[in-house]
């Protein structure tokens, strides 16, 4: 089959496109997905240059976002038919530690995820557990479906479920025009709140704009903190940062007392200093998160369904070009999703 492979870390160069790679076969309870689409995502760098904490066998195939339609059932599959058109929930858990027990499969200790533990949907063909697919509304096209998995069910899961965003309330975010961050603010708004979200560059801020974000900032020229405190004097409800130290210590001081920051992503690094006294003091709530459960993203497939939110793509390629569109991604040209055609 077709595939981007990475046969060893590294920077694009170690991208390699080959068309023999072998199609995997699908196990007992698994069914074989015939790609469509594949977005990316910031994780997809990070793995291509080595995960940290996590050995990756070699050769891997990235990718978390995972569109396509059912090919082939393994053993003992039910409940789910060949050429069923699909997007994959892309966490799998165990089924067997005290979290899963719990219920709460997305929290599980061993959990894996395609296109880091698991090889992703960078090819033509995926094997996924049967449980993991999600049937894809005909009014949904595989690329749309590809911007929701990773930065889609973030979003929902951060906004709806952790930080139970309110009517009413306040919702700030850095990078208001990547692919969360467009999903973001289209599901602060249907939930009631007033948005504030930064951008680089004045097509990005009338985006964020036209999809319902209240104010604008342009993080390269405005002073984004005496901005924020002129709408909301008091702070903040609800932050949420994927973009790590760079803007945490911002971030921190823009809640209001007993607001919240969720925390979901590490593009600028992984370690940042908090004042322990200010949190207490001002009864902070700092929430780390990643995804969601398998529930809500069937709602959110719903939502998109519904058209109460659009996915907005800045383009597709082709799957052959995948070191082309890390390289966007990497140099900050990508609008809300970059989606590979397979």
């Amino acid at each position: 089959m077709r595939a981007i492979t990475i046969p060893e870390h590294g920077g694009r160069e170690v991208l390699t496109y080959v068309t023999d790679f072998p199609t995997p076969v699908p196990g007992p309870g698994e069914v074989l997905v015939k790609v469509a689409a594949t977005g990316l995502n910031h994780v997809d760098l990070v793995v291509r240059r080595g995960y940290p904490g996590i050995s990756i066998p070699l050769p891997h195939i990235p990718g978390g976002d995972i569109a396509g339609v059912v090919d082939e059932l393994g053993d003992g599959v039910t409940g789910v038919k060949a050429g069923t058109r699909a997007v994959v929930y892309p966490l799998v858990a165990c089924g067997e530690c005290p979290l899963c027990n719990e219920g709460k499969p997305n929290l599980c200790l061993n959990w894996k995820y395609f296109g880091l533990h698991l090889k992703g949907g960078y090819a033509e063909y995926v094997v996924v557990p049967a449980h993991n697919v999600i049937p894809l509304p005909d009014g949904v096209s595989f690329e749309e479906a590809a911007a929701i998995p990773v930065a889609g069910l973030t979003a929902f899961h951060a906004l709806k479920t952790v930080g139970n965003l309110q009517p009413g309330q306040t919702f700030f975010m850095w990078g208001g025009a990547g692919g969360l961050g467009t999903i973001a603010i289209q599901i602060a708004k249907q939930l009631g709140a007033t948005v504030l979200a930064t951008g680089s560059m004045p097509g990005r801020l009338e985006l964020m704009k036209s999809l319902g974000a209240d104010v604008v900032f342009n993080r390269l020229t405005d002073d984004v903190a005496a901005g924020v405190r002129k709408v909301a004097p008091a702070g903040m409800d609800l932050i949420i940062d994927f973009v790590g130290p760079e803007t945490f210590p911002t971030s921190f001081d823009l809640l209001k007392k007993g607001g919240q920051m969720l925390l979901c992503g590490i593009i600028t690094g992984r370690e940042a200093t908090v004042s322990l006294h200010l949190t207490y003091l001002r009864h902070l709530s700092i929430k780390g998160l990643y995804l969601g459960t398998k529930e809500e993203m069937v709602e959110l497939v719903d939502w998109v369904a519904q058209k109460k939110v659009k996915p907005i793509l800045t383009n597709t390629l082709s799957l052959a070009d995948a070191a082309e569109a890390q390289r966007m991604l990497e140099a900050g040209e990508v609008i809300g999703k970059l989606v590979l055609r397979v």
